[in-house]
């Protein structure tokens, strides 16, 4: 499969639809709590303007765990990455609804008729900030870094499937192998886990040293980190070799500064005052506010992933049964919790995948509908009757779940929403909140009947990471459903380069999870973006992210 850059016009996403945003967990392409927004899904197309210089401050919901792409397990890293690396494919919007692959470290490339072998053409002419020269060198000592298990990479490693070995052919060209095929791998590494770094910098602070020291090609280099505080970008004068989608020549900023606000309020308070042009992932409620005030802009930036939701344990009683799951799925309206507790900046979901992702399946998506009846007919058949007070019970039992949140995720409004409607078909529930990796261990165990999760990505393979019978025990599998069927059909798919007949095979999948109710989809997942009308010629990724190349503040 041959794709030089003048054959990238068409991908797998060729069916993108428009939807809203949630936050919350984003892993591997990554695990980030938030919340957002509504608006376009295509690139933004603002002419570049001819003014230049100055300082954008964006304000950021989190702090970065690391600086190194490779190695981070967030979202909002991978986002700030792509300020500071490049990677050898872009794979960007095309403004008309579809996307299109676009050179950026490689030149041109071409995929093996089983997609197991990559091949690399680079291009000559380019340094990292550092002033080391890019070449077959660097692109071998990223890849090497990401599968070094010093590195303890969380997203970047997951994302490469299969990988065997990166191959040097001469100076410019380099093969990247593995050992089956990996249909995904042209999509996952231009998402940012793989933004090539300097080789020198990489030796001279080790795996670990990298991550407080990021040395990349990118618009932007590094100057400063406080921690907690802000992250301080600096113009790269020498870029040219930007993807001519995102920009022409170095940046127009002289700094790209993202100022670390945790608490929603004060990231609002910030924007109003002038201290930020961009707020990240604003509650709704300020959401609303700021679009009724009349003096902000609000952008949405559509994400492939996993909508913001509830993993629905199928192995813990009363959710072991089918039936039960299945009254779950028709006891709750997504449409009323995006309009009574979102303040209508989000789309409601309804599958396991969101709308522009390859492989989303219409007809999945129309397995449930709001039925509050039909809900408490499926109880009736399972043996749950209605008693006094409200809550069905079973063989003296209560119709009872165990609902347990991750802090931080923006879910514990819409949770008591969730939780009032299943009351009015007979469900009582116990919710809890606990810190992230307290909650990651009580899902792995199986303590819970319902958890949180939505997920940022590339490529539908990322259903592999929550739905494989082998991630169950300490990976995102937190439905705890196994299902070998499945695990085959997903591999299958990422084995399969055509990509009418991948996504075809994905959309079956997408139907079997939603008829095995193991999800409760609540609202799609994205990145959302408050901003002064100050502020122009931003584009979008595929990611939930921003591109800065070309960003201008008036």
């Amino acid at each position: 499969m041959d794709l030089t850059p003048a054959s990238t016009a068409s991908s797998s996403l060729s069916r993108r639809r428009l939807l809203g945003w949630g936050g919350g967990l984003a892993a591997a392409i990554g695990l980030a709590p938030a919340l957002t927004a509504c608006g376009d899904s295509t690139a933004a197309t603002s002419t570049v303007s001819s003014a230049g210089g100055g300082t954008l401050t964006m304000g950021i919901n989190a702090t970065p765990d690391t600086l190194d792409p490779g190695a981070t397990g967030l979202a909002l890293t991978l986002l700030i990455s792509f300020a500071l690396f490049d990677p050898l494919v872009y794979w960007l919007p095309d403004g008309k609804g579809g996307s299109a692959f676009h050179p950026g470290l490689a030149e041109s490339w071409t995929i093996s008729p089983d997609a197991s072998v990559y091949t690399f053409k680079l291009r000559k002419g380019v340094t990292f900030h550092d002033g080391t020269p890019f070449d077959a060198k660097a692109v071998k000592a990223t890849y090497d870094h990401v599968v070094d298990p010093r590195t303890k990479s969380k997203s970047g490693l997951g994302a490469l499937g299969p990988y065997k070995e990166t191959k040097i052919l001469d100076d410019y060209t380099v093969q990247i192998v593995f050992t089956a095929p990996n249909a995904s791998f042209l999509h996952q590494q231009a998402a940012g886990n793989f933004g090539i770094s300097s080789p020198t910098a990489l030796a001279k602070y080790g795996p670990t040293g990298f991550g407080n020291n990021p040395v990349g090609t990118g618009p932007f280099s590094f100057e400063s980190y406080q921690a907690g505080s802000r992250l301080t970008l600096l113009k790269n004068p020498k870029y040219t070799w930007g993807p001519k989608a995102l920009g022409d020549g170095p940046a127009k900023l002289d700094k790209l500064v993202f100022r670390i606000v945790t608490d929603d309020s004060g990231r609002y308070n910030a924007l109003q005052s002038g201290q930020l042009q961009i707020a990240m992932n604003l509650p709704p409620n300020n959401i609303s506010a700021a679009a009724k005030s009349g003096k902000y802009e609000q952008l949405l930036v559509p994400s492939i992933g996993t909508p913001l939701g509830m993993p629905i344990n199928v192995t813990k009683p009363p959710t072991d049964d089918p039936l039960v799951r299945q009254a779950i799925m028709y006891a709750v309206d997504q449409d009323a919790l995006v309009k009574n507790v979102l303040y209508d900046v989000y789309k409601p979901a309804h599958n396991v995948l969101t709308p522009i992702t390859p492989g989303y399946s219409e007809a999945a998506s129309k397995t449930y509908s709001y039925d509050p009846d039909k809900a408490g007919q499926l109880l009736d058949q399972a043996g749950w009757k209605a008693g006094d007070g409200g809550t069905r019970t079973k063989n003296g039992q209560k119709l009872n779940l165990e609902i347990i949140l991750f802090s931080g995720g923006g879910l514990e409004l819409p949770t008591q929403f969730v939780v009032s409607q299943l009351q009015k078909v007979g469900f009582s529930a116990n919710t809890s909140v606990q810190p992230f990796a307290t909650a990651q261990a009580s899902f792995n165990s199986g303590v819970h009947n319902l958890g949180s999760f939505g997920y940022y990505g590339a490529d539908p393979y990322l259903l592999n990471i929550w739905v494989n019978s082998n991630a169950i025990k300490s990976g995102f599998n937190w439905s705890h459903y196994a299902n070998p069927a499945i695990d085959k059909l997903i591999a299958d798919a990422n084995s399969t380069a055509a990509d009418a007949t991948r996504n075809s095979l994905y959309e079956q999948v997408g139907g079997i999870l939603m008829r095995d109710s193991m999800y409760l989809p609540l609202w799609d997942v994205a990145g959302a973006f408050t901003l002064s009308p100050k502020v122009k010629n931003l584009h979008q990724t595929l990611n939930g992210y921003l591109a800065f190349h070309s960003a201008t503040v008036g």
